[in-house]
């Protein structure tokens, strides 16, 4: 076995709890190339991993929209001659691309929207995390993963760009971030409520540092206000600067999306806050030192795998229920500042 391709063209964070399944293969097989297939939106947290050989763009919304520019690139997969493709993501152009490569061992999930691209059919299990989920593709290969916590790989750029931004506000070495944004607005802690988190974890971290893209500029304004020790990086940096910035950082408190899952990669110390999805779908934080706060025992929850952007019933007592003192006492809890305090 010389070359592998791993496909995966969904959101950040899935592309995040796949990475796993690149360093495992490495490690197996320390000769095998590996490609992986990825959206504009992603790739660019993937040029920087050493097991990566190649990143092949997939630009679904634009480059390779039309029918014939996806024959083209299906083509160029085809040409590149795999002799293993690990497709995580359930796509039906994502299956359709593995299967094109001709490749002799094709491993997806049973629930993938054309699974009969694969070779290889792996059961996708309620209740277990995504990142084990994904590494259960590799025992086709006769590979038994233990546990296997993604890892990235912040350039010295990016590294530069997030120490400057630091050093500029006076942040020092403890520090907490919070990321409101997310994909979906359910999942969104109310702006209110996450301005009272951050209030709560200045006595305590001394500095709040906001991380998000441009599109998390309207929920940052309501929360940075007139306070020097808050600290907005809201729409200045790469999504790489950013998870170096959280991963110098003392805690990460986020909504369910991305964020928790940089943490993960660097075993920072969250708080991540689950309104309308659930814990079972697995995508919760992987590292040990974190936690979910969740409002347990309201009947519409879940109310879909993804969230949405509004609630269904009206009321996103979900999220509401959840207190900013719940959310601050956790992350004392989490970051171990309970127990330097003597709480």
């Amino acid at each position: 076995m010389n070359h592998a391709l791993v496909v995966q063209t969904a959101f950040l964070g899935d592309v995040i709890l796949a990475l796993p399944v690149v360093q495992v293969l490495k490690r197996s097989f320390p000769e095998l190339r590996i490609d992986f297939l990825a959206i504009p939106e992603t790739s660019v947290i993937l040029n920087s991993h050493p097991d990566i050989s190649q990143v092949i763009v997939y630009d679904k919304h634009g480059k390779h929209r039309s029918l014939k520019a996806f024959m083209s690139l299906r083509g160029e997969l085809k040409r590149s001659n795999y002799d293993v493709v690990i497709c995580p993501h359930r796509s039906l152009r994502s299956a359709l691309l593995a299967g094109g490569t001709g490749a002799a061992v094709r491993v997806g999930f049973d629930r993938s929207a054309w699974k009969r691209s694969f070779t290889n059919i792996k059961p996708w299990r309620y209740g277990v995390h995504e990142v084990d989920r994904n590494l259960s593709l590799l025992e086709p290969l006769g590979i038994v993963p233990g546990r296997e916590e993604p890892r990235l790989h912040p350039d010295e750029t990016d590294k530069a760009i997030a120490e400057r931004l630091l050093f500029a506000h006076g942040v020092g070495t403890t520090y907490a971030v919070v990321a409101p944004g997310t994909v979906w607005e359910t999942k969104r802690y109310p702006v209110e409520f996450m301005r009272e988190v951050v209030n709560g974890l200045l006595p305590i971290f001394g500095k709040v540092v906001i991380i998000g893209g441009k599109k998390d500029l309207d929920a940052a304004a309501g929360i940075v206000g007139t306070d020097p020790r808050v600290v907005s990086a809201v729409g200045e940096l790469s999504f790489m600067s950013s998870a170096e910035i959280i991963r110098r950082a003392s805690l990460l408190v986020a909504n369910d999306s991305a964020p928790i899952h940089i943490a993960s990669a660097f075993d920072t110390p969250t708080v991540a806050i689950f309104g309308p999805t659930v814990k079972d779908f697995g995508f919760y934080p992987y590292h040990k030192n974190s936690v979910v706060i969740e409002e347990s025992g309201l009947r519409c929850r879940p109310c879909s795998i993804h969230g949405g952007s509004y609630c269904p019933i009206a009321t996103f007592e979900c999220m509401r229920k959840i207190s900013p003192d719940r959310v601050v006492k956790e992350s004392m809890r989490v970051s171990g500042i309970s127990d330097r305090m003597g709480n």
